[in-house]
């Protein structure tokens, strides 16, 4: 039985992903930086202390990642946008239906608390989670579970008894590192072979999340 969800925040909640791409791309572009071809499958999902060695290694990368990641994480940049014009799909309504069904919930970002609570404020309603945790309040970022084990027990939930929603490779891995069952919903990358091993459920957005829940609860 599922009793709580634990979101992950870019690319699942909200269209920062492709945005987030469209940064590295450019900016290592004008300054002649080749990205290999696995660097966004390393990174997305992953916090600093476990992607930073990686981006590290690539020639050119230390000269631009500070701008990089000014451009990349900008409160400014996310307060001038339009309302809810980064929100994805469905979230409100699966939101909406979880508590009303009594279904704890909690956001588990690699990134951190403030950030994830700066695109919440994007939304023109945002919903009401039981817990926020970011990445700058565990030792060990995703693939490690610590950040969706920080959730349940925030949510004072059995780790078997949480469904986690994911978009990145990273969250896969954590989530099944963490005994709980995950639900996949591409944004920017499809599942590889490791992948498709560890994941559950599959779903296409969030709105058909409603649909496996009812048989879960």
């Amino acid at each position: 039985m599922i009793k709580a969800v634990l979101f992950d925040c870019d690319g699942l909640m909200f269209n920062t992903e492709a945005y987030a791409h469209g940064i590295w791309t450019r900016i290592a572009s004008e300054h002649g930086v080749k990205l290999p071809e696995d660097f966004f499958m390393i990174i997305t999902g992953a916090g600093r202390s476990t992607s930073d060695a990686f981006i590290h290694s690539v020639p050119g990368m230390d000269e631009i990642l500070p701008e990089i990641r000014r451009q990349r994480f900008s409160d400014e940049v996310f307060q001038a946008m339009e309302k809810d014009s980064l929100t994805k799909p469905g979230l409100e309504e699966l939101c909406a239906w979880l508590k009303e069904k009594g279904i704890r919930t909690a956001v588990c970002s690699s990134s951190g608390t403030h950030y994830v609570h700066t695109l919440l404020s994007t939304m023109t309603n945002p919903p009401s989670f039981d817990a926020v945790a970011g990445g700058d309040l565990v030792k060990k970022a995703k693939p490690d579970p610590e950040i969706f084990l920080l959730g349940a027990s925030l949510l004072n939930t059995d780790p078997s008894e949480c469904m986690v929603l994911e978009d990145s490779k990273q969250g896969i891995i954590a989530a099944s590192r963490a005994g709980m069952r995950s639900c996949f919903i591409p944004d920017t990358i499809e599942p590889d072979d490791q992948m498709k091993e560890l994941i559950d459920l599959q779903c296409e957005s969030l709105h058909d999340v409603i649909g496996i829940l009812e048989e879960m609860i």
